[in-house]
């Protein structure tokens, strides 16, 4: 079994043999010993952006529940750390720097590692994220769609703490009907067209909704010739929130608008209902857990590519992105917010 996979007890092995193009030929027998194994250290790596993180937390979960006694440990960059904060299927969430990554590889009894399931593991990348993590892994998938996206827990403070800072920008969460927008994704061939986001803006003030612009940059706190910010209403709180904070607005507001991002994963998981706009991706392999949910996704001659590294080479932003008019997510916006009406208790923070 030196060439075989068999000989490897961990997924994280497995993974990496396969990659190099090593068969596994392991006997059936090998393969139910594996499932039948009794785990008390498993560790799980969560490596790459946000949204890495976020699909593998339905599978955390899961383990939580077949291992109930088992210590589970996370291991990813410090600024996924804030994601796992209070989760109850997690013991502990660590640095992946060398020396304590490697450590924690020798001595746990079983190691995940779902890195590039949506980059450039060419099966993978074909299916959901979350389908492609317990495929990997070899669990059933849970039966409920609720169980298939992330479990987030916000506390009562980072809630009030959200109420404040929307009321220095003439917010009440309690009155007004509030819409959040992110700007832009972490590759440029997502984002859609600022002009556009700041279009559908400029109609949803008019119609009275309190609007917020949310971002990872601070250059969208743009003015004119004049020097007069572009649009005064609206809640700009590019560059000025941390993902914890973001997650929270979201939570408080009765509709998500943003491209195929993180903050759309965490929007859907809060329950926030929630406009998704698609160009690069297919909205399909993506969105297959979701409720409250629409896709819209941008149709051009090359899309979807599911590139996810480079800039469109068609230029930017994407043509895909720019197939998707302002005027059909303002429509798809208004039919939303009507057929999923948020109640106060349901936007009200709670721990």
């Amino acid at each position: 079994f030196t060439n075989n996979i068999a000989y490897c007890p961990k997924y994280y092995w497995k993974k990496y043999h396969v990659l190099q193009g090593i068969l596994d030929v392991s006997p059936n027998w090998i393969k139910r010993k594996r499932q039948t194994r009794i785990l008390t250290n498993i560790l799980l790596i969560a490596t790459g952006g946000f949204g890495d993180s976020l699909w593998i937390m339905p599978f955390a979960k899961s383990l939580r529940i077949k291992y109930p006694r088992a210590r589970i440990i996370i291991s990813t960059e410090e600024k996924n750390m804030a994601l796992w904060k209070g989760v109850p299927y997690a013991d502990n969430c660590v640095n992946n720097d060398y020396w304590s990554l490697q450590n924690l590889i020798r001595t746990a009894d079983e190691v995940y590692d779902f890195g590039g399931i949506a980059t450039f593991m060419k099966k993978e990348m074909r299916l959901d994220p979350i389908e492609a993590v317990f495929k990997i892994a070899e669990m059933p998938l849970p039966k409920e769609k609720k169980e298939c996206r992330p479990m987030l827990i916000l506390t009562l403070d980072e809630g009030n703490n959200a109420e404040k800072l929307l009321a220095k920008h003439n917010i009440d969460t309690k009155k007004d009907k509030i819409i959040t927008i992110a700007l832009n994704t972490s590759t440029a061939n997502r984002d859609w067209p600022f002009t556009y986001a700041k279009e559908l803006t400029e109609r949803l003030l008019q119609d009275k909704y309190k609007v917020i612009w949310l971002s990872d940059k601070i250059d969208f706190n743009r003015t004119d010739e004049k020097g007069i910010t572009e649009t005064p209403e609206v809640a700009n709180l590019c560059g000025k929130t941390t993902i914890r904070e973001s997650a929270a607005i979201i939570a408080l507001s009765d509709l998500f608008i943003g491209p195929n991002s993180a903050l759309m994963v965490i929007a859907t998981a809060l329950e926030t209902p929630t406009i998704g706009l698609f160009g690069a991706f297919a909205h399909k392999t993506r969105t297959k857990f979701y409720e409250k949910f629409i896709a819209i996704q941008g149709k051009y001659q090359c899309s979807p590519c599911g590139e996810h590294w480079t800039e469109c080479p068609q230029g930017h932003p994407s043509p895909c992105m720019k197939k998707i008019a302002s005027g059909e997510v303002y429509e798809t916006a208004k039919m939303m917010l009507k057929k999923y009406p948020r109640s106060i208790i349901e936007r009200s923070p709670i721990e």
